[in-house]
């Protein structure tokens, strides 16, 4: 989950591996293979990590070109079995003329079908860093830099081990089928630490998942610094909708923390909420909202429990299925204007209100709910994990009612007339899967 610090270990490989297979190549372009188990200790010998690599070929003209197949790094103890960086094919296409100066300019590195899994332990380990060290030990190839890089069909996912087990956690972030194009990026390693200086590029991937949350025809500005990597202004597909904004992931702590600011709208309310909770609708109806999330992602088995953020949403044309045979809702249907009795007893035209989700529970201090001729204004709590709903407020009936109906309100439902409409209190309990309303007495 720190994309800066993974592209920097793809470096120093794919680097160790050109500079390498440079020197040997002069001498023998024929079979630059005899060369790969000097290449690959030399690299162990510098990153701490286990590179593996099938076959090499060097071509000098009329380009430069360097083509490695089947390069892998794999993941170091406390990590589960695997590799880090799995990469079917890497090319890389040098300049002749900086060699002559013992510097290495590369015009273009392209990574083929890249699959990265990058995990991080409760310890703030990270599975492409040296195990010994807990850290990227310094590497010694001449300074250069790399006009551009280039990753087509990729695969990313980031994990964490769970605190203190060390077993294998949930998948936090996913991109699958990948593209980047990064451009002009400085590689020092002769200073010492290694860094490199911001890289700026366009990240387009057909599938992406943050949580449970799942987007394709995703595109974004991508922009990697040595604590942080930011999507800025990205565009996605949303569950029939469109979602955009900013996400940003920070990693200069033990603990990795995230925070976008996200607006979705045209968004179908049964798909989303089916990201989280299978089964029956809860709602259906049309989305669109503005929200700011932020958080850490833990080492535990539910790493975003502690998300929070705040926003506002609103919901057109929908229902709220479980209340369609709730007595009360039955009966605010006496109160709907001519052409809306063929409606379920839970329709509404308009679903509006404030969200601020913090202690697993999504707070709002005022609801509009516009029933189809009766308004209803509350304010209350859903429970994030078990869905439990606490609301109250008061009915407001639109149409002005006869005597006998606002009596029979009066004396019995604690209500009372407000310019000269009917208002009476309401109260929502229950839970998403099992609501129960009530005219309050």
């Amino acid at each position: 989950m720190k994309p800066r610090k993974y592209i920097r270990i793809v470096l120093i490989a794919i680097a160790g591996v050109v500079v390498l297979a440079l020197a040997a190549g002069w001498y023998a372009l024929r079979n630059p293979d005899r060369f790969i188990p000097r290449i690959t200790a030399y690299l162990r010998q510098q990153t701490g990590l286990q590179v593996q690599i099938r076959h090499m070929d060097v071509r000098v003209f009329p380009t430069l070109e360097v083509r490695v197949y089947g390069l892998e790094i794999r993941n170091p103890k406390p990590f589960p079995a695997g590799d880090f960086l799995e990469v079917p094919s890497v090319d890389a296409a040098i300049e002749k003329g900086p060699l002559l100066g013992g510097r290495i300019a590369i015009q273009s590195l392209v990574l083929h079908k890249p699959v990265i899994d990058v995990i991080s332990d409760p310890d703030g380990l990270w599975n492409y860093q040296d195990p010994a060290s807990g850290k990227q030990a310094p590497v010694h190839f001449p300074t250069g830099v790399i006009a551009s890089l280039r990753i087509e069909d990729g695969t990313l996912q980031g994990s964490n081990l769970i605190d203190p087990s060390d077993a294998p956690g949930p998948v936090v972030l996913e991109l699958r089928d990948f593209s980047a194009r990064l451009k002009q990026i400085h590689f020092h390693p002769r200073s010492g630490s290694g860094n490199l200086e911001a890289i700026a590029g366009t990240l387009a991937a057909d599938n992406a998942r943050f949580g449970a949350i799942h987007a394709s025809d995703v595109h974004a500005q991508l922009r990697v610094t040595s604590r942080r990597v930011a999507f800025k202004d990205f565009a996605a597909n949303a569950d029939g909708g469109r979602a955009g904004g900013d996400f940003s992931l920070d990693y200069g702590g033990k603990t990795a923390t995230f925070k976008t600011s996200l607006q979705v709208s045209g968004v179908g309310v049964p798909d989303l909420l089916a990201e989280f909770r299978k089964g029956p609708p809860r709602m259906t109806g049309t989305l669109k909202a503005q929200v700011t999330l932020a958080g850490a992602i833990a080492h535990t088995s539910t790493p975003l429990a502690g998300m929070h953020g705040t926003g506002t949403v609103a919901v057109s044309d929908g229902e709220l299925p479980g209340l369609d045979n709730d007595p009360s809702m039955i009966e605010l249907e006496r109160f709907r204007p001519p052409g809306t009795g063929n409606l379920p007893a839970s329709a509404f035209s308009s679903f509006s209100g404030d969200i601020e989700l913090r202690d697993d529970h999504l707070y709002s201090q005022r609801v509009a709910v516009d029933f189809h001729g009766t308004d209803v204004v509350g304010s209350g709590n859903t429970s994030v994990t078990d869905g439990a709903l606490d609301y109250h407020g008061n009915a407001i009936v639109l149409q002005k009612q006869g005597f006998i109906t606002s009596l029979f309100a009066r004396v019995f439902k604690e209500a009372h007339e407000k310019n000269g409409r009917l208002v009476f209190p309401l109260r929502i309990t229950g839970t998403l899967a099992n609501p129960k309303c009530a005219v309050v007495e």
